[in-house]
């Protein structure tokens, strides 16, 4: 922390806010995650990089070689250049940030810090909020799918739902709001038959959690089912 504060001294992160603020936001999703104690100082020096405040050597020489090599993994995979208007290109990319990423810890700590940056967009430029939108749901949102994390997979789609699509998240998100109370009620509902079941047929103790479907999923259902009613009408 002390380096970071000294290397980073003067910057500052979209929001304005000192820069030191984001690392400390991303090494403390990382420990939320329960992770090792070199994700999380990765998560403290992944902009020392990207910034040039700090060399490879330096990292390894100060921190260990697993931190410096986790650092230089993320800068890599964050100098990776996307274009949306290739269709074919994201399953590609992903595939190369994969590799990229050989040691996992390497995507957590570039996923944590996407994670901050969206919940920070309202504080970048119109442009670059639909561009970096777009990136997120195309690759870190089914990066973090495929290596497991889906609670990370659904934030970062609805976040980028938000700013991609503005007026169908606001209209869903008032829906939502007022029908949560009773989503939840037919969530609990349903835990409650099949803890019944289970214990009938003497499959006991068991854990079963439950939730309301995230924003983006319910859009992307609504929007599949208004596609096939169409196909249909077409036949």
């Amino acid at each position: 922390y002390e380096f970071v504060c000294e290397r980073h001294a003067g910057q500052y992160y979209d929001t304005g806010e000192p820069y030191v603020d984001h690392l400390l936001a991303v090494a403390s999703s990382l420990a939320s995650m329960k992770l090792d104690l070199d994700t999380i100082v990765a998560g403290l020096l992944h902009g020392t990089l990207k910034e040039q405040v700090a060399t490879h050597e330096e990292l390894k020489k100060k921190f260990g070689n697993d931190v410096a090599n986790i650092v230089d993994g993320a800068t890599r995979i964050t100098n990776v250049r996307y274009n949306s208007q290739l269709a074919h290109e994201a399953e590609n990319i992903r595939k190369l940030l994969l590799a990229m990423g050989a040691d996992i810890r390497v995507l957590l700590v570039k996923l944590a810090d996407r994670l901050q940056d969206m919940l920070n967009l309202d504080a970048v430029r119109e442009e670059e909020r639909r561009a970096k939108s777009r990136e997120t749901m195309d690759l870190y949102a089914p990066l973090a799918s495929r290596i497991g994390i889906e609670w990370l997979k659904r934030e970062l789609e609805d976040l980028a739902f938000k700013y991609l699509l503005p007026v169908e998240y606001a209209d869903l998100t008032a829906h939502l709001e007022s029908t949560l109370a009773e989503r939840q009620a037919y969530v609990d509902e349903v835990i409650e038959i099949l803890h019944e079941k289970l214990r009938a047929n003497k499959i006991v103790p068991v854990r079963i959690i439950g939730r309301p479907k995230h924003i983006y999923s319910i859009y992307k259902r609504s929007e599949e089912h208004t596609s096939e009613l169409q196909s249909r009408s077409d036949l």
